[in-house]
């Protein structure tokens, strides 16, 4: 008897930026992986440049002493706060274009790589406090607020990275690929499909004819 074989399914690899999270990769290997990441993206040779992520001895160093630092301000928060109720959670560095997570079941904190590289240790230390208070109060609650002023935080939103910049553009490209605009106002416009042709310039239509649907300011294709 015969005997048909599936085919072998292609596993995907997983992208160093990826496994290294999963993984537990060192900081050099997102490090690295964030940089062919800018890469990929078309970012400004200069701007890549300006950070020196070609410097891996810098950056481990100055890494590695951001995940010191959040160590010893978890250790104080707990102590004082908390009264030493919560055991020390893994905190490391992750993918993320910006800001952090706090995962429960695992007891562990990521924070962003590219916004600590891009922003700095206040942008780190606001996030790792955001972080923290996710371990007593895990949604965004007035409690939550309380907590995070209490502990130091200010609440603010986590800054854009170029990173994210980056990856929002693409995404509005690859899914918004047909660019119109308005013959008045020369307003520029983005749609998923040319049936974007039929439509008005709905300010112009608003300021110059009440409301209504108006020829004059149908848009024309880029």
């Amino acid at each position: 008897m015969i005997r048909l074989l599936a085919p072998l399914r292609k596993v995907k690899k997983k992208s160093p930026l990826r496994r290294g999270v999963r993984r537990g990769g060192s900081e050099i290997d997102l490090l690295h992986a964030y940089r062919k990441k800018l890469v990929e993206l078309k970012i400004d040779p200069l701007q890549i440049e300006r950070l020196d992520l070609g410097n891996d001895f810098y950056w481990l160093f100055r890494l590695s002493g951001f995940i010191a630092i959040a160590f010893g301000e978890f250790d104080r928060i707990n102590e004082k706060h908390f009264a030493g109720k919560y055991s020390r959670p893994v905190i490391r560095f992750c993918n993320r274009s910006t800001g952090g997570f706090y995962n429960k079941t695992r007891h562990e904190i990521g924070i962003s790589l590219a916004m600590t590289v891009e922003h700095g240790e206040a942008e780190f230390r606001e996030t790792m406090l955001h972080e923290i208070a996710h371990i007593a109060q895990h949604s965004h609650s007035a409690a939550f607020y309380e907590l995070l002023a209490k502990i130091g935080g200010s609440g603010r939103k986590a800054p854009m990275t170029m990173l994210l910049a980056a990856k929002r553009v693409r995404y509005v490209e690859r899914n918004y690929p047909v660019i119109v605009h308005c013959p008045n106002c020369k307003r520029e416009h983005r749609y998923k499909t040319r049936r974007a042709l039929r439509y008005a310039c709905r300010p112009c239509c608003v300021k110059y004819a009440g409301g209504k649907y108006d020829s004059r300011f149908k848009f024309i294709a880029q």
